[in-house]
């Protein structure tokens, strides 16, 4: 029997653009048939209904992202940094992805560039949304990013 996997989705979620591509891709991810599980920020932090902003809120916050992030076998990032809407909470992702050795997928619809230090630290890399829905989350390719850096 094949291992499902237990996916973080990591991804900003400032504007209607950015919020539709985290939705693309959850949408992607459900049909999924390697996916188990989808944690996402966006959707399964905060029950308590904190208020947002608080010092509750921000520790309650905090620890849910890095109990899904400890609780994954992939971590997915939607790479859409936008600089008047940058999300340096989703670089925090990957970073702790890789110091923890959770494989890397980025997804990155545009042609712009990508950090060196998340291009270096990813295991797979995508442009197309249509690869979320038959990518193998249970056996990753390594699939680098072969663009730009910054």
């Amino acid at each position: 029997m094949t291992h499902l996997t237990k996916l973080y989705l990591a991804a900003p979620f400032f504007n209607d653009a950015q919020t539709t591509r985290l939705n693309q891709g959850a949408a992607a991810l459900q049909q999924n048939p390697t996916v188990s599980h989808v944690f996402s920020p966006m959707n399964d932090t905060n029950a308590a209904g904190l208020t947002f902003g608080t010092p509750e809120w921000q520790q309650l916050v905090y620890n849910e992202d890095t109990q899904g992030l400890n609780e994954a076998d992939v971590l997915l990032a939607v790479y859409d940094y936008d600089h008047a809407n940058a999300d340096p909470g989703t670089m925090f992702e990957i970073g702790y992805a890789v110091a923890k050795q959770i494989p890397v997928v980025v997804f990155c619809e545009g042609s712009q560039p990508i950090n060196l230090m998340i291009s270096q630290g990813l295991t797979t890399f995508t442009q197309d949304l249509k690869t979320l829905t038959t990518l193998d989350f249970t056996h990753l390719p390594h699939l680098p990013y072969t663009g730009k850096v910054y």
